[in-house]
């Protein structure tokens, strides 16, 4: 749904405005249904990181990430020329899970001399732990959405005031 789509992105992009972004990095293909949306809203373009080099990938920041979805160790890249010191880098991804693609980008940030300025998601699978994992990069996480459990084929979703370990 498109417009659910787009007030999920007005709604993520609300919460990051004060970080002043210049820049939003994502996952290519998966992160781009909420980062193309929050681009419009932020007024900032969208790099993704690619999980494979393309011909005109001459030098790339890359960082390993450990993918749950296909069982293996994978790479992310992104091309040196899309990302220098001056930016100040927004995060944003579709699910939060162990963290481990998030992460990814993180360490992609730091090594391309960017800022950090947090990371976005839509949905965050809180019994994965991924924002225990993203703790030590000292960035606001934000999710729309958080899972408590998956049981039975039952969601529970965590309500505000509910203060998940």
């Amino acid at each position: 749904d498109v417009n659910l789509m787009d007030e999920c992105a007005k709604a993520l992009s609300n919460y990051f405005v004060d970080a002043r972004p210049s820049k939003i990095l994502t996952v290519a293909t998966t992160g781009l249904v909420i980062a193309l949306p929050m681009a419009k809203y932020l007024q900032v373009p969208v790099v993704y990181a690619r999980k494979e080099r393309n011909v005109v990938m001459a030098n790339t920041f890359k960082a390993a990430y450990s993918s749950k979805t296909v069982g293996m160790n994978r790479e992310l890249l992104v091309s040196t020329s899309h990302l220098n010191e001056e930016d100040r880098i927004l995060i944003v991804d579709d699910f939060l899970s162990s963290g481990s693609s998030q992460e990814a980008l993180l360490r992609i940030v730091a090594k391309s001399g960017a800022t950090s300025v947090g990371v976005g998601v839509l949905l965050e699978k809180v019994y994965d732990s991924g924002r225990r994992a993203l703790s030590g990069f000292n960035v606001p996480v934000h999710s729309l959405c958080k899972v408590v459990s998956v049981k039975d084929g039952s969601i529970q979703l965590q309500e505000e005031g509910y203060a998940a370990t």
